[in-house]
């Protein structure tokens, strides 16, 4: 043996953590084609309160894996607001495991590039290609959607593999000891696992603090976000040629 060669052994790492991070991508490739999970050993029943991308996107993780959920969900109606979200390909290669791919596929623009330009005169300081280049690279599409659509995404595919969604279901208390979420109007929800995905306005996270909890902090900072009709674009010459092909384009002020 060469000298001052360190042989580790295979229980170097704390919690083995390698060990588990290989086997969680075993498990993953051994998914079936409908991108369900075989039945697990101890099959649990989770309550997630709150349905937004967040909540919906821990449920389907875990309906895939054969576990029973059900969300929680204050508004009357599902809905999301919001602009654009741009979906990169790392985070597109998770949801394309999760048998995400036809749902976004509907809504999504798969943008060919990325210019960055100066704000005074429109000149490009720099250029991405993102397709087919990412998708080749990553193993997944550049998305860019609607925060609404990608949502209905979600949505879709939750309730596709089994997952309950309740509307009009306002969480007001918690009880760790069973564990249980109560509503606003007295229904009571008990499961062996109670995931908080409510939001900056979270009624959990005191729960989790042992009573105490700090409010929202700000930032200084504020993003101003639009929507804008592309057949108004068009009529525009100073706008027109940002729909002649589907690329990004960023101003650096």
């Amino acid at each position: 043996m060469a000298k001052n060669k360190i042989t580790q052994p295979a229980t170097a790492y704390p919690s083995r953590s390698v060990n588990l991070l290989e086997r969680l991508h075993q498990t993953a490739e051994h998914a079936n084609g409908n991108g369900h999970f075989p039945d697990p050993q101890v099959k649990l029943q989770i309550l997630i309160v709150g349905a937004g991308l967040g909540g919906l996107a821990t449920a389907v993780a875990l309906a895939r894996k054969g576990h029973e959920v059900t969300v929680l969900e204050q508004a009357a109606t599902l809905g999301e607001v919001g602009a654009g979200i741009q979906i990169p390909s790392n985070s597109g290669r998770l949801l394309l495991k999760w048998g995400l791919g036809p749902y976004i596929e509907q809504y999504a623009v798969k943008p060919d590039s990325m210019t960055f330009r100066r704000w005074a005169n429109g000149d490009p300081i720099a250029y991405t290609r993102l397709s087919p280049d990412f998708e080749d690279r990553y193993g997944a599409p550049y998305y860019v959607i609607h925060r609404a659509d990608f949502h209905r995404a979600l949505c879709r595919r939750a309730e596709d593999l089994g997952v309950k969604i309740v509307t009009d279901s306002r969480v007001t208390d918690y009880d760790e000891s069973i564990p249980s979420a109560k509503t606003y109007d007295g229904r009571e929800y008990r499961a062996d696992l109670v995931i908080a995905a409510d939001g900056v306005k979270s009624q959990a996270r005191s729960v989790a603090l042992g009573g105490s909890d700090l409010p929202p902090q700000k930032t200084g900072f504020a993003a101003y976000r639009a929507t804008v009709n592309t057949e108004e674009m068009k009529q525009d010459e100073d706008t027109a040629w940002l729909l002649e092909k589907p690329g990004i384009n960023i101003w650096y002020v």
